[in-house]
């Protein structure tokens, strides 16, 4: 039994659609377009945190992961560093990885490569993990 009262069902609906971005992140990656796939991975992990604290009937306002995990500890909840580091890397894509004023040259496809896909990537699966045991608590 967990030790939150969760509507699995909101937090499904969160799931799937942060899954689906994971996947689609993976596919980007796949066709080179790194940029999107940064993005995507930080949209999932978004969904997965934001999943949980709809499920627990609260509202979780903003992008910033960081801002999220924060919200968690105030309600008692451990949050591991390599958690927030992630949340950190994550954070710092939601704009550049879209905008072209967000660089002094070029857009955001000149600036991100397989291995920044790859970390946001791995990062989104982390959070992912660690939300799904809260969960499953």
């Amino acid at each position: 039994m967990t030790q939150y009262q969760i509507d699995k069902e909101e937090w499904e609906r969160y799931l799937r659609q942060g899954l689906h971005n994971l996947r689609s992140a993976e596919d980007d990656m796949g066709e080179g377009d790194y940029d999107w796939a940064c993005f995507k991975a930080e949209q999932a992990a978004e969904l997965f945190i934001k999943g949980f604290f709809r499920a627990m009937g609260k509202m979780a306002v903003g992008h910033s992961l960081l801002k999220l995990l924060r919200d968690f500890a105030e309600m008692g909840m451990s949050v591991p560093e390599d958690i927030k580091g992630c949340s950190s890397e994550l954070d710092k894509i939601y704009i550049p990885s879209r905008y072209p004023d967000a660089y002094a040259l070029g857009a955001p496809v000149d600036y991100y490569s397989k291995e920044n896909a790859v970390g946001s990537i791995d990062c989104a699966r982390k959070i992912l993990d660690f939300v799904r045991e809260m969960v499953d608590a």
